[in-house]
């Protein structure tokens, strides 16, 4: 397992301890920084770029981590952000600034290992290593590993769409079926897009190709009907609305 570095910010000194108990029981995590606001953490982020994973707790004095999270993406650093906080109503402002993951407090040990199960999981991507459930491309194709073999398919032509299942497994629908993944829909973007997918929604990337019908929603948002799935709806929301037409010219 590759050693993955982390740092902690939080500005509860209890709460920061019990975070790097639980972080330090893991194996390969090496805990190189702790951090009482976010001020601190970007100067130390300036000082140690090679940071993989950052637990930023939101409610913080001088600087919260929010406002961290916006100036962190300025940087333009390949680590990850979790946020961490004890009211779930900061949920949606987080993957608003591409979170890896968010948890509550009190927080729970599962919970903890499974954030860095993933996080391994896309490193190993990012290096070139394949795991269970990961992506490669090779070629014009990608490889899909599963446990006990390794799926050779062809994206334009069998990937229908991706979406995320609960907040860290990722579905792949292949016109053969559905396996499951541990990567981030954020590192399937990346791998795809050039591919001719197109992310619609937080939490689905499709196939632009495998479009069957697309249908205008009475909030201004689309419904789309994918070939091979068409029970399977999948949203375009705002956000994504004008880029989605400009690329189908529509």
């Amino acid at each position: 397992m590759e050693e993955i570095k982390t740092l902690v910010a939080d500005d509860e000194l209890p709460a920061r301890g019990e975070l790097k108990y639980e972080l330090s029981a893991i194996p390969g995590v090496k805990i190189v920084g702790e951090c009482a606001n976010g001020r601190e953490v970007l100067q130390f982020l300036k000082a140690h770029p090679n940071v993989d994973i950052l637990f930023l707790d939101i409610e913080m004095p001088i600087m919260n981590g929010l406002e961290c999270a916006r100036e962190i993406l300025k940087m333009d650093l390949p680590l990850k952000i979790v946020f961490a906080t004890g009211y779930s109503q900061f949920a949606l402002q987080a993957f608003d600034l591409e979170a890896f993951d968010y948890i509550l407090k009190p927080y729970s040990e599962n919970r903890i290992r499974r954030i860095i199960e993933r996080l391994t999981d896309s490193l190993a991507l990012q290096r070139g290593k394949i795991v269970p459930g990961e992506v490669q491309v090779t070629s014009q194709k990608v490889s899909i590993q599963t446990k006990n073999k390794t799926l050779m398919i062809s994206p334009s032509e069998e990937i229908v769409l991706v979406c995320t299942e609960k907040s860290d497994r990722s579905l792949f629908y292949t016109t053969s079926g559905i396996v499951e993944s541990r990567m981030t829909l954020r590192d399937i973007e990346s791998l795809l897009t050039p591919l001719g997918f197109f992310r619609t929604h937080k939490g689905y990337i499709v196939n632009l190709s495998m479009i069957h019908e697309i249908q205008p929603q009475d909030n201004g948002t689309l419904l789309l009907t994918m070939t091979s799935y068409e029970k399977q709806k999948v949203p375009v929301s705002r956000h994504y609305i004008k880029a989605f037409k400009s690329i189908l010219h529509i």
